[in-house]
């Protein structure tokens, strides 16, 4: 199943549901009223109006008693809403009930010793990237700078409550501390973009213009010079992202007045401060360890995620959880413990995107479930080897690039063509 040609009519049905700012959702079968609602959780509530949004509450909330006493208060309408959009039938079901049968299994049971394990073993490995810098500096950037991606994904189990009870905490020490990053200004972006995976002006992760484009309606953004190169800057430029975050994360905190969160910002470069005075460091060398590593942690990151999201196709706002999860994002050596470590599972992600809360160490548990209900509802679950994946990627960036640099040679010849004919119908009198 796929998407294509459902661009412009998706968007100009999104456009008017904008327009008319519905202010229901549905949820298992029921329209609630939430006009008057405040969603704890931020405004990722707004991706769900005027539509079915079981499958979101359930993925999002199924740890959460407290959430379905929330959802047993909100008014129900009486009436079935105008303008109901068409969407799958049978998906939240089906996926309400593997859900179920993956929880009464144990599977989104925390997995404390191997997390452990892992956070562990990263603290103790930037503990080393210190000692190294004065000696060291670049490679010691290189060493911190993967600590600080696996930090990032460590932080993501916190985020998704992988963790039960300790989850914030263990995402604050690993974002905020260790990373001198938000877990808020985090969860606020992450829970969007698996609310809406690989949809256009909504899911944040796909903003890469006007640099970078994977497809036809976002490359139309992107300037002649960077379609021509895109696919050569691709990596190089991802080195400047995290400096670009840190302005941003900071802004986002303050103007929240997470004052926690800050704290824990000033925290991460006190404490590095200290263990780079402690080991002996100049500051040249610390200066370069440090912007060293901030580069490497992106380039890493961004790598490792555009690998499963970046070049699959882009689906519509009305797009069920399985479509979103199924169509959006692909699987790479997914059976493979070793890659899963070494991208932060970003190897798996389509049984991530189905069950955003299951600790990460089971998600290879469900891939046959996953294909099963792929199969059921003829959906895509592509799965690919590594090489291929980053062909993929690569190759879409290239590919886009000299399509749309194609299609704008193509419209300039018609459009001289056009002022040719009327310059000599003029000359012709």
């Amino acid at each position: 199943m796929g998407f294509a040609g459902a661009d412009s009519k998706q968007g100009k049905a999104d456009a008017a549901a904008k327009k008319e700012k519905p202010t229901w959702t549905k949820i298992r079968g029921k329209y609630y009223d939430v006009r008057h609602f405040k969603h704890p959780g931020g405004n990722v509530i707004d991706l769900f109006l005027g539509m079915d949004g079981t499958s979101g509450f359930d993925s999002f909330h199924g740890h959460n008693k407290k959430a379905e006493t929330i959802l047993r208060a909100l008014p129900v309408m009486k009436t079935v809403p105008e303008n109901v959009p068409k969407q799958a039938e049978g998906h939240p079901e089906e996926l309400a009930k593997y859900l179920k049968k993956w929880r009464d299994e144990g599977l989104f049971e925390p997995v404390p010793f191997q997390a452990g394990a892992y956070g562990g073993t990263i603290v103790a490995l930037i503990c080393l990237s210190v000692y190294m810098a004065p000696q060291y500096p670049v490679l010691a950037g290189l060493l911190v700078g993967t600590c600080w991606a696996h930090c990032g994904f460590l932080q993501h189990m916190g985020g998704h409550r992988e963790m039960g009870a300790i989850s914030f905490p263990w995402q604050h020490f690993f974002e905020g501390l260790c990373k001198g990053g938000s877990a808020s200004w985090w969860r606020n972006r992450h829970n969007k973009h698996h609310a809406k995976t690989n949809v256009i002006g909504e899911d944040g992760d796909l903003r890469t213009t006007p640099f970078f484009a994977w497809d036809a309606t976002l490359a139309q953004q992107v300037p002649d010079w960077s379609l021509k190169t895109q696919a050569f800057t691709f990596l190089p430029a991802l080195g400047a992202y995290v400096f670009v975050f840190a302005y941003t994360v900071r802004k986002f905190a303050i103007a929240k007045k997470l004052w926690f969160e800050v704290f824990l910002m000033f925290a991460h470069y006190g404490v590095f401060a200290l263990g780079l005075m402690a080991s002996g460091a100049s500051l040249s060398a610390g200066m370069t360890y440090y912007c060293t590593g901030y580069a490497w942690q992106g380039i890493y990151l961004g790598f490792f995620f555009g690998l499963s999201h970046f070049a699959v196709e882009r689906v519509p706002s009305t797009a069920s959880w399985l479509e979103s999860s199924m169509c959006g994002t692909v699987n790479w050596a997914g059976s493979s413990a070793f890659a899963g470590y070494i991208s932060g599972f970003l190897n798996i992600q389509i049984e991530h995107h189905m069950a955003p809360q299951m600790p990460m160490e089971n998600l290879r548990k469900i891939r046959g479930d996953c294909k099963a209900m792929a199969k059921k509802f003829g959906l895509p679950y592509r799965e690919l080897s590594f090489v291929d994946a980053v062909v993929l990627m690569m190759g879409g960036l290239w590919k886009t690039g000299q399509e749309e640099l194609k299609r704008r040679g193509s419209v300039v010849s018609a459009v001289g063509a056009v002022i040719g004919d009327v310059a000599e119908e003029v000359m012709n009198g």
